[in-house]
């Protein structure tokens, strides 16, 4: 393959066109050889995720929808058709809240992206995949963070708007569309995405981990649709005398032309530490700051004030009586009252008990706060303070400030201006190991490292 070279009037092509072409010319050579790692560690990432995520109670939400069919899975009994095992697989992924995020856009592009890859995969040699998954996260991610956070603060979820767009450029990459094929399938995702409403992810809603893997099934039915000569318009992206698809997204424009990506956004992908929301996250690591002084018992603890930036405050409700666990993932009372009751913040804690009494009597000593200093960084910084009195006298403070936006081509691979050492490649591998490790042996997981990581050589 090779690239379109920019000409004159491109800007009169309509958008649909110019991402197509952007999909199918981006080369190999293209992608920086930190990039390309990148690449491999985000598939081996989320296929950890997968795996954990398969082992758990709330996994049978991902079958609910399930057809049967010929694709498989990691960590599914049988096989599904192509749009369910996406769901599916999605869905697992995303389950423990560990998977990738893109700090620039607020949204998770592995749920819809990879799923949507995998199980379109047909045998296809690995280095095909990347270069898909590359292709769609760059789409997906160009396209969230010309909209953020206009478009999360206008109350849409960015990682189903965006990933059915990024997934469709993904597989027509995957599956060598012709461009105007593709720039059909694209039409047609941003047509049908699945535009998830804020509301159902901050009211932590037991259907929201789906909502990834519904952003695939609509690549996978977009494609289909368009192979079959059906399409959506050529400029439902800009519109016309209508508003078009970037307008409903709250786009600023995607600043640069297409034609000029190379995987710059995947320098702004991080991957998660520890299983918990985003915005709960820079609580945690602010206890972090405080363990760090010498360990704190949660019976001592009179009261606990977090103070962070608004939209973290609007997952910070405590969770209902039946602690789902997305409602606990998602919960920045849950997160802070479990870390402080255990002294530790991990998969163990995800492991225990639902609910535990020791932890839920602790929800009323802990109240948030806003703080408009913290308020006026974000989105790229996602800041927290978290302040701790004693009985009998006596405060701990600790502090976090969370780097989310800030790209870095070469690592680490988890947000920086934390208190827990940052991810560098060795810690995403162990972080992979202990995932898969849930529904693999030690053999089983070292196999299916090596084949996400896999870097054939193609002629492109």
């Amino acid at each position: 393959m090779t690239a379109r070279p920019p000409d004159a009037g491109r800007e009169s092509r309509p958008l649909a066109r110019r991402l197509a072409a952007f999909a199918l010319g981006l080369r190999r050579a293209d992608l920086s050889p930190a990039r390309r790692e990148k690449v491999a560690l985000i598939l081996a990432d989320f296929l950890g995720c997968v795996l954990a995520g398969s082992c758990l109670p709330e996994a049978e939400s991902a079958f609910v929808l399930a057809q049967p069919g010929a694709v498989r899975i990691p960590g599914a009994p049988a096989g599904l058709g192509p749009e369910s095992a996406a769901i599916a697989m999605s869905t697992m992924g995303s389950l423990l809240q560990s998977h990738d995020g893109y700090g620039n856009g607020g949204n998770h592009p592995s749920n819809s992206i990879i799923s949507a890859v995998w199980c379109i995969r047909e045998g296809r040699a690995m280095a095909s995949v990347h270069m898909a998954i590359a292709v769609g996260y760059e789409v997906a991610n160009r396209l969230a963070a010309s909209a953020h956070p206009a478009l999360t603060l206008a109350g849409l979820a960015p990682t189903s708007c965006t990933g059915a767009i990024g997934a469709t450029a993904a597989l027509g990459r995957l599956l060598e569309l012709d461009e105007s094929t593709l720039a059909r399938a694209l039409g047609n995702a941003a047509f049908s995405f699945p535009a998830a409403a804020l509301r159902g992810l901050t009211e932590h809603g037991s259907a929201v981990p789906l909502h990834g893997g519904l952003a695939a099934r609509c690549a996978i039915e977009s494609v289909k649709l368009a192979r079959a000569g059906l399409g959506s318009g050529d400029r439902i992206f800009e519109g016309g005398a209508d508003p078009g698809v970037l307008d409903v997204l709250r786009s600023r424009g995607l600043g640069q032309d297409p034609e000029t990506w190379r995987g710059e956004t995947l320098d702004g992908v991080y991957f998660k530490p520890i299983p918990a929301c985003r915005h709960a996250q820079p609580a945690i690591d602010a206890i972090q700051a405080i363990w760090n002084d010498g360990p704190l018992a949660a019976r001592d603890i009179e009261r606990v004030d977090v103070h962070t930036y608004p939209v973290a405050l609007r997952f910070g409700q405590a969770p209902g009586p039946a602690h789902e666990l997305y409602d606990r993932l998602m919960s920045v009372v849950w997160a802070v009252a479990s870390a402080l009751c255990h002294g530790r913040y991990d998969l163990s804690n995800v492991r225990r008990p639902a609910v535990e009494p020791e932890v839920t009597q602790l929800y009323p000593r802990i109240h948030l706060h806003v703080d408009e200093a913290y308020a006026a960084l974000y989105p790229r910084y996602l800041p927290a303070r978290v302040e701790i009195a004693l009985r009998g006298g006596g405060r701990r403070t600790g502090t976090c400030m969370m780097e989310y936006g800030t790209p870095s081509e070469h690592g680490p691979y988890s947000p920086g201006g934390t208190h827990a050492p940052p991810l560098d490649r060795a810690g995403v591998e162990r972080k992979f190991r202990e995932l898969a490790r849930a529904a693999l042996d030690d053999g089983q997981a070292d196999a299916l490292w090596r084949e996400a990581r896999a870097v054939e050589d193609l002629n492109d």
